[in-house]
């Protein structure tokens, strides 16, 4: 008995260091070795995604939910396990703690590695920007308006052929992740990057969980799920499930995701999407624009958005009211910590470096 307490904790310590090895070398090569983040994410990564999204896809409900609140459950068990046998065992303390830190190591470092493998070294690949073959620059103030007045135009064209509820909300489809797969999939007979398995997106249970760390939609790449917070508002649903599709082909950046989950949905044919798409980059152009002009010029340009759309803006802007806590706080900053350690150095601004795209993109069009 006494050499199987002794070889399994050192069994679990050699084989969660090869993890953890393994895990770190992935990044680092990603970050330091050039084209092995290229290699990996065009050559292998789709590979992965085809594998494990299609199990993870088997189940109609959100398979990481369910390995979140598990795993929430486990660890507090085995937090209380720890306390009461570190009371208990007296005289074998030192086994045991050697014992939990072998446990825990671990299941940390496999989490490393499926982090990896799984997403890491995908945020220093090549970028979709110099895929689509667009440009980024600085950009006056007047193409920021020019780009957000075009935007408008388009968000008012889209919405008459849209559907309000009793609220004024537009009607989601029922059929909204199948609609969101066919949108990536006709992405992707233009750019061949995103040409991937699509396991669709799916809703999330506790989204009431995720408002409150201002999470409209989440890429795991543990399941290989892409999914979305049921309880943001309509509009910006469908640009969402577009947005986490687009992390299942590798790109991890999320200005690039946002300017992609755009393109499908601008590009979809579908009413409801093509909406969607145009109704959320306008608020990342309207934001841009608020920080450079005048209270009196972003009067007059907000004057010209349709009423029910400013609604839906009023709404949208009193459901994350409600959830202004400390704990929304302390989640964006996490998530803004990291963005930063991910080769995203304006963390969660990075959001908002759609506006840069979607600049380039007019222009590129149009002159």
């Amino acid at each position: 008995m006494k050499s199987n307490e002794h070889w399994f904790p050192k069994k679990r310590l050699m084989i969660g260091m090869a993890f953890l090895i393994a895990g770190a070398a992935g990044l680092l090569a990603a970050r330091f070795a050039g084209g092995f983040a290229d290699f990996y994410g065009f050559t292998i990564y789709p590979a992965v995604v085809n594998i494990f999204a299609r199990i993870s896809g088997i189940f109609p409900f959100s398979v990481a939910e369910i390995m979140v609140i598990a795993g929430v459950l486990l660890a507090l068990f085995s937090v209380g396990y720890f306390f009461v046998n570190i009371v208990r065992r007296k005289g074998r303390r030192l086994r045991f703690l050697l014992s939990s830190f072998s446990s825990v190591l671990l299941v940390g470092s496999v989490l490393l590695f499926e982090f990896a493998y799984g997403m890491g070294i995908n945020y220093s690949r090549r970028p979709f920007s110099e895929i689509a073959g667009l440009k980024t620059d600085k950009y006056t103030k007047q193409q920021v308006l020019e780009v957000l007045e075009y935007t408008i135009a388009n968000v008012t064209e889209s919405g008459r052929n849209i559907e309000l509820d009793a609220d004024g909300h537009i009607v989601i489809p029922e059929d909204l992740s199948a609609r969101a797969v066919s949108a990536m999939k006709k992405l992707g007979k233009k750019y061949g990057a995103l040409d991937s398995y699509y396991a669709g997106v799916k809703p999330v249970m506790l989204s009431e969980l995720m408002c409150y760390g201002h999470i409209t939609g989440i890429f795991t790449f543990y399941s290989m799920e892409s999914n979305y917070n049921t309880m943001n508002n309509a509009e910006e649903i469908g640009h969402t499930a577009c947005h986490e599709l687009s992390h299942m082909t590798g790109f991890m950046r999320e200005d690039e995701a946002n300017f992609i989950g755009f393109l499908a949905c601008r590009d979809s044919g579908d009413d409801y999407l093509i909406y969607s798409g145009w109704y959320d980059i306008m608020i990342y152009l309207l934001n841009a624009y608020y920080s450079v002009c005048t209270s009196n010029e972003y009067t007059a340009v907000y004057r010209t958005i349709p009423e029910y759309v400013r609604k839906q803006l009023d709404m949208q802007n009193e459901l994350w009211d409600r959830y202004e806590t400390d704990f929304g706080e302390a989640a964006e900053a996490m998530n803004d910590v990291y963005l930063k350690i991910n080769d995203q150095s304006d963390g969660t601004k990075s959001y908002g470096r759609v506006v840069d795209l979607m600049i380039a993109d007019y222009y590129s069009k149009n002159y």
